[in-house]
């Protein structure tokens, strides 16, 4: 490769460099400016030695929005569990037509927090189905 060539390449490859700095600022000229992480950091660890859960409770009368707690469950706090939610009676989940979903999933100690969206104005019978290490 020649001289040139290799000067031209440096300066086009410099130029990206700069122009990158240049045009990767906020969106926004009032937008807060924070250093984005590379990777992300872990901030704590906690290992289980707890048996494994594998649960299924139903709930008639759910409403949409609903905060449901299973009191008695058989963990601890932050225990890592999964929580599914559908709509229906045991041995019958899923048969409506209705869009049931759970979200934020808590886990205290002997207790396990799961807020239900059904996306229907009239209350529903709703199982929950719990997945833990």
């Amino acid at each position: 490769m020649k001289k040139s060539q290799r000067l031209v390449t440096l300066l086009a490859g410099l130029g990206l460099v700069v122009g990158g700095v240049f045009f990767t600022g906020p969106a926004s000229a009032g937008a807060e400016s924070r250093p984005v992480p590379k990777h992300p950091t872990l901030v704590s660890q906690k290992s289980f030695s707890a048996t494994s859960l594998s649960q299924t409770l139903c709930w008639t009368g759910v409403n949409d929005g609903q905060l449901i707690t299973w009191y008695g469950a058989p963990v601890t706090a932050s225990q890592p569990v999964v929580a599914s939610a559908s709509e229906g009676v045991m041995y019958g989940e899923g048969a409506g037509g209705a869009r049931v979903y759970a979200e934020n999933t808590t886990v205290l100690n002997s207790a396990i927090l799961v807020r239900v969206h059904t996306g229907w104005s009239t209350p529903l019978s709703v199982c929950l189905h719990y997945v833990g290490a």
